[in-house]
């Protein structure tokens, strides 16, 4: 399913059962309140054995690559810490050819007090940088199967980059 980067990433499933399959970062991270970072995973899509394993489940390699996607979700235990994943959730077509990133932010939080006029921040509470080191565990990752090509909408476009490469 992965190239693997660099062996710290090799990704690993955490119990029998895990719907999930963890991912770690390549490199240390250190995220300021307010800011926003890429963390690199350490892993890319290998079609090929995609396409081996489509050849199981699925009539045509086609079918599964328009029909599947990776979703990547920040690790329950950084949430908890309060870092977030900026759009929500990590969608990664499987056409996508280069190393996987978690886009990840650490908000600026705030005590709140009750005003006359409505809510108002008070003061800024537990602000400090996040660290995440390389090896860390980070990520959790699945192939999920959508129904978007059912929409009407074609492309003929043949994805030539990374992040942000669609639509450009």
């Amino acid at each position: 399913m992965f190239k693997v980067l660099d062996e710290v990433c090799t990704p690993k499933r955490g119990t029998r059962y895990s719907a999930y399959v963890d991912l770690f970062s390549r490199e240390d991270v250190s995220i300021a309140p307010g800011e926003t970072k890429i963390v690199k995973l350490g892993i890319k899509l290998d079609i090929d054995s995609l396409m081996a394993a489509c050849y199981d489940c699925y009539s045509s390699f086609s079918f599964f690559m328009m029909s599947h996607y990776l979703e990547i979700a920040l690790r329950s235990s950084l949430a908890a810490k309060g870092l977030i994943i900026s759009n929500g959730i990590g969608i990664i077509d499987l056409d996508y050819p280069d190393e996987i990133g978690l886009i990840v932010h650490n908000p600026i939080k705030f005590d709140y007090m009750t005003k006359i006029d409505g809510w108002a921040p008070h003061k800024e509470i537990s602000n400090k940088l996040f660290e995440i080191s390389k090896g860390d565990k980070v990520a959790q990752c699945t192939i999920k199967e959508h129904r978007g090509y059912m929409m009407g909408y074609e492309s003929d476009v043949i994805r030539e980059g990374g992040f942000g490469s669609t639509g450009v």
